[in-house]
């Protein structure tokens, strides 16, 4: 049976065609053609019975993860309480707050659970303490567990000390309001927001889809926008955390972003998704997340733009309307889609005179 990512990516790709006899519905000034129409309906109606059958198994694999790799508490008290997230793995990182003109860009590889000052941290689980570095360690568990890293905090236990389960670590820093938690098992970061990790964790919030648009330096709306010659398109998204934190304003990367792109009579032109939700993201940050893009902050959110796929070559198309089709999930599901009409408009080649 295919894994539960490729089973849910594949159920997000067919509600994209889904969501377009939804768009066929809406009041608009693009008029679809009989034929479109009938096209665009069809590849619903298929649509719809092959997502029953992989919503069907997808039901089934949820539980894999939790048998895959028991669940744990919490590392700050109540351990069986869920608290603040106000990062999530997979958001920009960078050395200035605006993540462009950095001159280091990263995703972050873990989550961020906000709690006061001073707050003490526990381990989540069994193993020998490693100091990254003075206020970073992480508790190595045996072969084939999961190791744990702890960041941002004043530690009390020793380097390559065996410490046991809620054992005390430390302390949060001053000035952090929260500590970076991790979760790596065999040399890859996942994400300890996953099922099957810390516990307990709910999130009903669905994400946000702000805008999409297309770059040229510049960021314009693509609704019933008329665009030609070389186009980047791009969303601005985001996931709101379940439960306020210390930084109330902050906001979260999705952890799935797909999109589709169809032409006039149907046919789809483009395809392609973000997963930022399993496990650290192995791409360049900058093939990712587009120019404007900035991370939470003491004074404020950040602001998310994330690139739809490379630079799309629009002469290579006919001109007329096309439509956009961006979904935007979360860890445990809650989606949001966006779906945008804009037109081609290239001018015809001209043939230089013998």
């Amino acid at each position: 049976m295919a894994g539960l990512s490729e089973l849910l990516a594949n159920g997000r790709r067919l509600a994209f065609v889904i969501d377009i006899e939804r768009y066929i519905t809406m009041p608009r000034k693009t008029i679809l053609t009989p034929a479109c129409e009938k096209r665009v309906f069809e590849l619903a109606l298929n649509a719809k019975r092959i997502l029953a059958v992989i919503l069907g198994a997808a039901a089934v694999t949820l539980a894999l993860p939790a048998l895959a790799s028991a669940s744990y508490g919490w590392p700050v008290k109540p351990f069986g309480q869920e608290h603040p997230i106000r990062g999530q793995l997979n958001d920009p990182r960078m050395n200035s707050p605006v993540f462009y003109s950095s001159s280091s860009h990263t995703f972050h590889f873990g989550v961020d659970i906000a709690a006061p000052d001073g707050t003490a941290v526990y381990a989540v689980a069994p193993g020998r303490v490693h100091y990254v570095n003075p206020s970073d360690i992480s508790i190595r568990g045996t072969k084939g567990t999961s190791n744990f890293a702890y960041w941002h905090i004043r530690p009390i236990v020793k380097n390559g000390k065996s410490v046991r389960l809620h054992a005390l670590l430390g302390y949060i820093e001053p000035e952090r309001g929260h500590v970076h938690f991790a979760e790596n098992r065999n040399g890859h970061y996942i994400n300890p927001l996953r099922r099957g990790g810390v516990t307990p964790y709910t999130d009903t919030t669905q994400p946000t889809i702000a805008s999409l648009s297309y770059y040229d330096g510049t960021y314009h709306d693509l609704t019933n926008a008329t665009v030609s010659g070389a186009v980047k398109l791009t969303v601005n998204a985001f996931d709101t955390p379940q439960l306020v934190s210390n930084w109330p304003w902050a906001v979260v990367t999705p952890a799935w972003i797909g999109w589709q792109l169809f032409d006039g009579n149907g046919q789809k032109i483009k395809t392609g998704h973000w997963d930022l939700g399993s496990a650290l993201c192995p791409l360049d940050p900058l093939e990712v997340f587009a120019p404007g893009t900035l991370k939470n902050n003491w004074y404020g959110a950040g602001s998310y733009n994330y690139w739809l796929g490379q630079e799309w070559d629009t002469t290579r198309v006919q001109n007329g309307t096309f439509w956009l089709v961006v979904t935007a999930a979360d860890i445990r599901g809650n989606e949001t889609t966006k779906t945008v009409s804009f037109t081609v408009a290239n001018e015809p080649a001209t043939s230089t005179p013998a």
